[in-house]
């Protein structure tokens, strides 16, 4: 395939796509882009030349690829970190900080710092993230004295009843782990950075051995 500037979803919708499919084109062909048509499973090459046949040879326009801050994994993280931070803003008692704001915090922090594709297979790896947070709050109970907050964030109806600009596709971050949303631990300020610092370590380690983009091998 050859190197592009630009994604051409625009002219697959006019020919009649589904946006699932063209969510699909667009992750798929960032990340050939950036790795190479080769590093992609069989079926995920033969849906991009599929695609490129139905086009029209380019004219080249120089348009930007999206950033990480630009990307629908990056909003969706940032989205729920501005509404627990609201939400912690109300409801939290003086001197405590939301484990969850840790959690999505050091997060955010990794994505910019490694620069992951964050196309198709980044994504469907991410999803995954939910064993290590839940993992994580579990020490956080057990390691750094967290305490349930009194009143819970509920992450199911932050989501669906917000008035923002929200990605279609977007789901529940407590989707695959519904008993997230029975508590909301808190930790003292004084344990902060300690707990950070664990955040950190768990969440680098998981996405440079399975986020494809970042596998040194590639």
């Amino acid at each position: 395939m050859k190197k592009e500037l630009s994604h051409r979803s625009h002219e697959l919708k006019a020919l009649g796509w589904n946006q699932e499919d063209l969510t699909r084109y667009e992750d798929l062909w960032d990340y050939s882009q950036r790795w190479g048509l080769i590093n992609l499973e069989r079926e995920d090459r033969q849906f991009l030349k599929k695609a490129e046949k139905l086009l029209p040879k380019i004219q080249n326009k120089k348009i930007s690829v999206k950033t990480i801050e630009e990307k629908s994994y990056y909003l969706w993280l940032n989205f729920y970190l501005d509404e627990i931070n609201t939400f912690s803003n109300s409801n939290l008692p003086k001197n405590k900080q939301a484990v969850w704001t840790l959690l999505i915090e050091e997060e955010i922090k990794l994505l910019k710092e490694l620069q992951p594709v964050m196309g198709l297979p980044d994504t469907l790896k991410a999803k995954n993230l939910f064993e290590n947070r839940k993992q994580l709050i579990n020490k956080a109970f057990s390691e750094f004295d967290a305490k349930n907050n009194d009143k819970v964030f509920n992450f199911d109806e932050v989501l669906n009843n917000s008035e923002k600009d929200i990605g279609k596709n977007w789901k529940s971050i407590t989707e695959k782990d519904p008993e997230a949303n029975k508590t909301f631990p808190i930790i003292d300020s004084a344990n902060i950075e300690k707990l950070r610092s664990v955040i950190k370590e768990d969440l680098s380690l998981y996405m440079k051995e399975n986020f494809p983009s970042l596998k040194k091998d590639l």
